[in-house]
């Protein structure tokens, strides 16, 4: 805390230097929402001119302010809002000069002026024109302008869509982040998630902590402008190390203007068809705003509103071919959508030549979804409201920023499939899916929720001028508090569930439909052709921290975060610009460094584990030494940059390079899902894994529970039909949920002293996450109103999190002899006359009887993290040489699965921007204002994943591929487009329409080609090739990434047939220990499907690949002018369609390579290969991913949509 004063302190004393700065200086600010003028007065040799008057006028609101060249010849004049503005340049002996000039958001605007010899009543009248390269700023950002804005072809409205202009930025729907975050977007900038990239709202960051993205949604006719940085962002900046977006809200002016409209879309008119269906649809969105002058010249008001009611739906994503009776008689999802949004805003031209405003907003939204789940439907609602209050102000020759803030926000999720009859429900109270298939049924497992946050903020951004150097400095701090509760898998048990073969070439008794030995399969009845392959259950608690937050009693966060920093722009010639600069920033308590490391004295004295001689002993350093350290607060975070700016000659050129670090947070969500393992006590929210080789739960009271009323948990997993084990199943969450409750907050069932498990903790050496930033490019203005831009950049991040397992849980090297012959001795002993031993030949009599290495798993011949979901053997009350036979270092700990800040990622890329903004450019054409961006780039990350599909979000719950060696597998990550081409612009037609454009073509996104899972217990000997103890390995000689990039979909069966050469029937190390320990033979491990399974081909010559991005959206305009009543008096019809050709695209298959058991035979024939690479390629299988609209009024890539619109403009 005395840090944070300290800094609060410095913020206001370099504040105070402001008023007594010495009156030979003058200085400017960027202000974070604004931007500024800054030049070189010259005469026409060149020379340096001081003491010249520069007088700024703004015609819209009469600001005006004037300044003096130094002896450098160098003036300043801001922070500027955004907007038209008029140089006066007088010096006596020299003709005036008047410029007609515009600043924009976030950018120091070159005015460089040079004088004539003459009469200073003799005036000379210069226009920059509104399209203007930066000979000023190193950084590679871009404004799009409120014409823009107003032109470009929008669905919904979004303010955060109009940046899919931009070159390398991909729009995201903020639900893949979360699911409250249903009805907003996000930006991915340079090929990194947009989880964290920084949002400012006229100076005041409105970014979610939580989970990311913004904390709500601004009117679009509220915003002014809109920068973003994509490279070496300005030193003021806020926290971020991808990208950054400044938006401006507009102002009033001293003329009233404004707009009310009206658009309307109905999937009766003019729609695509979405699967084949017409899904039923409708928006109305209408609104308006309007400002003026409150005191001409002084006091103005701008207020903005806008309401979406949508009557919405979404196509069933069900698969047509195997799932025909579910995806017809339940063919589309209810995703009803309300949202309601508000700005108001107060501008004043007050005292000290400044500016001062006020500015209050509130959103409100309602919206059903899904989070991509088909069936599994929730209600979602949003309640958020702001402040924010500004003032950029002269104080004797210096300029000063203040930005003052308060937001709070508010989301509730409930279920809304209960009761529902629009949905396919089919086991009421228990939840079940298959992916394949696109089947999600059942409650939604992430509801109930509750969530908060509010964010208090001030900030200061200052500057003074000494000859050629100007000197910026500033500081910022936040209050940031989080709250609230999650009960997931609290409503009903969620099951992942796989098909019955039936019989097969290798297995004629496998079971079938109903789980009848040798009966035939019936993929298309998912109660009875399908078992329950994993399953959580919830305890039915909400609550994840200790701390009281919002009216609760826990579920608090709350963390400071201070910065400052200084930076010298020096401007060595008028044509070259050098800056050097610093920024300090530090997030509190992202890491839970408020608590200690638990000690032995605080683990339940049933599991003491090894090594606890004293209660002293600190617990993590049994996984590995130095663990049991308090986790560090990060102090030493300095990020230094530097940049340089070359504009020779006419000022038509601009040569930038720069370099800079940038650091990142964390968001709340991962603080707050590591601190309930290190909390005592309390009622939290926990979960238990059943199945998948896990056949008994441990309950908060110590009790080990493996049957439910008399049935074992490992036959109602493997051998009993979904429809049927689902009833015992919910008995037995039920009755987890009761022991949870009866055993009270006295005995936290999640905390790592009652599970040694520690998953998921943080590591003491925690630091926060940084990135290292380069751009070298080139802006030439080609002519005028036309400019060009090409640049290199990249991207280094370092540090951020990734779980590594310490205590090698399942590693082949950590075998435990005694533990193994056990579970191989129990498992032959289990089979009529083979004897309770682990001879060769009672293994042989078993093998002969049908044990397989599944059987020998659930005996304990598997890693604790299979067999015990990770906990050791002792929190199951067995005894470790009866436990796992490979339990890691420690066989007395579970999984040490530590959050580590080693992460790394990069991302380089050329971008290449063609920007042009005219009148009459062509015969027939009044006006333009177009921009073509081109990204040829890659972005790779060790960021692990599981199912090769999911999201490689390296700021959000990051595994690793390999425990020992984390950053060896680097790879393309999940949302890498190696070619980006994003256009929009509009222009208008002579006596004809405006015409709005944007559009999309983006090469196809990878995806990590991993090995199969599905079958239950032992996979270890079949899918982890390197022996480290994960499963589910990387396919061999593939890295991250590597379908669409190293591998095509004609080169899918040319891999399996060569893996299959080489791989198939081989022993895994782990097989191979056993083998060394001379317990098994390698004929015996392949007898019992303990060694790696021959993956299946695909029937089709080309396996379905990843498909390209394509979309273009147009739309058309025509105002009919009413000059004669009033000036600037219109009623403008429009229409719009978007993705104007319907291109068809869809999202991803499963990069999981199927095992020829999954699927029954050598070949992905069966239904259960489909969706995979392994199965048929065909339009069916393929319709599963097609995109389409999602909640909210996200829509990217989404069937044509048509939209009416009408708008009356005063």
């Amino acid at each position: 805390m005395n840090k944070i004063l300290s800094v609060a302190a410095l913020s206001l004393a370099l504040a105070g230097q402001g008023f007594l700065a010495s009156p030979a200086m003058h200085g400017q600010a960027i202000s974070v929402n604004g931007g500024a003028i800054t030049g070189t007065v010259t005469d026409n040799t060149g020379a340096v001119v001081p003491n010249a008057s520069v007088k700024v006028t703004s015609p819209d609101t009469g600001y005006t302010n004037t300044v003096t060249s130094n002896s450098a010849g160098v003036y300043q004049i801001g922070p500027l809002n955004p907007g038209k503005y008029n140089l006066v340049v007088t010096a006596p002996g020299f003709s005036t000069v008047n410029v007609a000039t515009v600043v924009r958001t976030g950018t120091a605007t070159s005015g460089d002026v040079k004088l004539n010899i003459g009469s200073t009543a003799d005036t000379i009248e210069v226009s920059t024109g509104d399209l203007q390269i930066n000979t000023e700023q190193a950084g590679v950002s871009d404004v799009i302008t409120q014409e823009q804005i107003n032109k470009l072809p929008v669905n919904g409205r979004n303010f955060l869509d109009v940046a899919q202009i931009e070159p390398g930025v991909i729009l995201q729907s903020g639900e893949t982040f979360d699911p409250t975050k249903a009805g907003y977007s996000a930006l991915s900038i340079s090929g990194v998630s947009g989880r964290t990239t920084r949002i400012m709202l006229d100076g005041q960051d409105i970014t979610d902590e939580n989970v990311g993205t913004t904390m709500f949604n601004l009117p679009t006719g509220a915003v002014n402008e809109f920068q973003l940085n994509r490279s070496t962002q300005d030193v003021s900046g806020e926290v971020t190390s991808t990208g950054a977006v400044l938006v401006s809200t507009r102002t009033g002016t001293n003329s009233y203007h404004g707009q009310l409209f009206y658009n309307f879309e109905d999937y009766r008119s003019l729609f695509a068809n979405q699967r084949g269906t017409k899904v039923p649809f409708q928006r109305n969105q209408y609104g308006g705003n309007i400002g003026g002058p409150i005191f001409k010249d002084k006091l103005f008001f701008f207020v903005d509103a806008e309401r979406i009611q949508q009557k919405s739906s979404s196509s069933s994503v069900v698969s047509v071919s195997i799932l025909p009776q579910i995806r017809n008689a339940f063919p589309a999802v209810g995703t009803p959508y309300k949202e309601t949004y508000s700005t108001a805003r107060l501008d004043w031209n007050g005292p000290l030549g400044g500016h001062y405003f006020a500015r209050g907003n509130y959103n409100v939204n309602s919206v059903a979804s899904n989070y991509g789940y088909g069936y599994w439907l929730y209600a979602s609602r949003n309640n958020t409201y702001g402040f924010a209050f500004g003032a950029d102000f002269t104080s004797g020759r210096l300029t000063h920023s203040f930005r003052g803030s308060y937001e709070k926000f508010h989301n509730l999720i409930s279920d809304a499939t209960s009761g529902n009859a629009s949905v396919y429900n089919g086991i009421p109270g228990f939840a079940f899916y298959r992916s394949a298939l696109g089947l999600f049924s059942g409650p939604n497992y992430l509801a109930p929720q509750e969530t908060y946050q509010s964010d208090k903020q001030l900030r200061y951004d200052g500057s003074w001028t000494k000859g050629a150097h100007n000197i910026r400095f500033g500081a910022n701090l936040n209050r940031v508090l989080g709250g609230g509760y999650a009960s997931f898998f609290g409503l009903a048990p969620r099951a992942s569930i796989a098909p019955f073969t039936g019989p097969t070439a290798t297995d004629p008794m496998a079971l079938g439909c109903d789980a009848i030995a040798g009966a035939a399969a019936c993929a298309s009845d998912p109660l009875r052709g399908y078992y329950v392959s994993g399953m959580y259950i919830g305890n039915g608690q909400g609550g994840y921290t200790e701390r009281p937050g919002f009216g609760s009693n826990q579920g608090g966060s709350t963390s400071w975060r201070y910065a400052f920093y200084a930076q010298d722009t020096w401007k060595v010639t008028p044509n070259t610009t050098f800056t050097l600069g610093m920024r300090y920033e530090v997030d509190t308590n992202r890491a839970n460094q408020d608590l200690d490391t638990p000690t032995c004295a605080d683990v339940d004295p049933s599991i003491l584990p090894a090594g606890c001689s004293s209660g002293s002993v600190k617990l993590f350093d049994l996984y590995s030494p130095g663990l049991g350290r308090k986790i560090k607060q990060p102090y030493n975070n300095f990020a230094p940059q530097a940049g340089l700016v070359y504009s020779p000659g006419s000022h038509k050129t601009s040569i930038r390079a720069a370099f800079g670090m940038f650091i990142e947070t964390n968001v709340f969500n991962n603080q707050s899902n590591a601190r309930t393992g290190l909390l005592k006590t309390g009622l939290f929210n926990d979960t238990r894994t059943v199945c998948g080789g896990n056949t008994s739960v441990d309950f908060p009271s110590g009790k080990t529970v493996s049957d439910v009323d008399g049935k074992q948990i490992g036959d109602l997993c493997t051998a009993t039909p979904v429809g049927v084990s689902s009833a015992s199943f919910i008995k037995l969450q039920q009755a987890y949920q009761a022991d949870t409750r009866a055993t009270g907050a006295q005995a936290n069932g999640a905390y790592v002293g009652n599970t040694l498990n520690a998953d998921g903790l943080y590591a003491p050496d925690y630091r926060q996450p940084y990135s290292m930033q380069w751009n070298f490019g080139i802006q030439r203005e080609l002519a005028k109103g036309i400019i060009i831009s090409a640049d290199y950049v990249h991207n280094s991040m370092l540090h951020f999190i990734q779980q590594i397992d310490v205590n090698r849980n399942g590693a082949a090297r950590y075998l435990n002899t005694t533990a193994a012959t056990n579970a191989i001795s129990k498992t032959n002993g289990s089979y009529a006359g083979c004897g309770a031993t682990a001879t060769a030949a009672s293994t042989n009599c078993a093998i002969a009887a049908g044990a397989r290495i599944a059987n020998y798993a659930k005996n304990g011949l598997d890693s604790d993290r299979s067999r015990f979901s990770g906990y050791p053997s002792t929190a199951y009350g067995i005894a470790p040489n009866s436990g796992a036979a490979f339990p890691g270092i420690n066989n007395t700990l579970g999984n040490g699965g530590f959050l580590f800040p080693g992460g790394r990622s990069g991302f380089d890329a050329l971008q290449l921007v063609f920007r042009e903004q005219k009148a009459h450019p062509l015969p027939g054409i009044v006006s333009s204002n177009l921009q073509i961006a081109y990204q040829f780039g890659r972005s790779e990350t060790t960021s692990g994943t599981t199912g090769g599909a999911g999201s490689s979000d390296q700021f959000f719950s990051a595994l690793t591929w390999n425990n020992d060696n984390p950053t060896a597998d680097i790879g393309p990550s999940s949302i890498d487009r190696r070619h980006q081409l994003n256009m929009g612009g509009s222009f208008t037609v002579k006596h004809g329409p405006t015409v709005g454009l944007v559009g999309h073509f983006y090469s196809a996104l990878p995806t990590s080609l991993v090995l199969d899972t599905t079958q239950s217990g032992g996979q270890i000997f079949q899918t982890d090739i390197n022996g480290d103890g994960l499963t589910g390995d990387l396919a061999p000689g593939t890295r991250p990434g590597a379908y669409m990039r190293d591998i095509r979909g004609g080169d899918v069966n040319k891999y399996i047939n060569n893996y299959n050469a080489k791989y198939a029937g081989s022993i895994t190390p782990a097989g191979q220990a056993l083998v060394t320990a001379g317990l098994l033979t390698p004929a015996q491990l392949v007898a019992m499907n303990a060694a790696v399974r021959p993956l299946a081909t695909s029937p089709s010559n080309k396996s379905i690949e990843n498909p390209t991005f394509r979309s273009f959206d147009v739309g058309f305009s025509y105002p009919i002018r009413f000059n004669r009543v009033r000036e600037g008096l219109s009623l403008e019809p429009g229409i719009v369609f978007y993705n104007v050709f319907n291109f068809s695209n869809f999202g991803r298959p499963s990069g999981t390579l199927l095992n020829t058991t999954t699927v029954g035979g050598p070949s992905g024939t069966t239904a259960a290969a489909n969706g995979y690479l392994s199965g048929v390629n065909n339009f069916l299988n393929h319709e599963t991913n097609r995109s389409q609209r999602q909640s909210g009024t996200y829509s990217q890539g989404a069937p044509r949509q048509t939209e009416f619109q009408l708008k009356l403009n005063f």
